[in-house]
């Protein structure tokens, strides 16, 4: 086991130890222990690619939705592209140039 994993699980811990109320806004209390392990399963995961072991906030986001029965959303990566350098208002022409 990674001792960056485990410094950083312990961590997390004892942070919701001493704020429970900050634990129960993001996962009901029956599911204490089942946040946790899916923290350290994606803190393993991270280090295991060479990465940090502490989550990314939408890493953290995604297991907080998960648990509380929903699917996270995958990122969609928006591109818009100008089919031409005029755009059309209801003023007439804009060169977007």
């Amino acid at each position: 086991m990674n001792v960056d994993v485990e410094i950083y699980i312990n961590n997390i811990v004892k942070f919701f130890k001493s704020n429970p109320n900050d634990l129960l806004n993001l996962v009901p209390k029956e599911k204490e222990d089942e946040f946790y392990g899916k923290i350290r399963e994606v803190a393993i995961e991270n280090a295991d690619k060479g990465e940090d072991a502490p989550l990314t906030q939408k890493q953290m986001i995604d297991i907080c939705v998960v648990l509380n029965g929903k699917t996270p959303k995958e990122d969609k990566v928006v591109e818009e592209k100008l089919e031409s350098y005029i755009m059309g208002t209801k003023f007439g022409p804009i060169f977007l140039n």
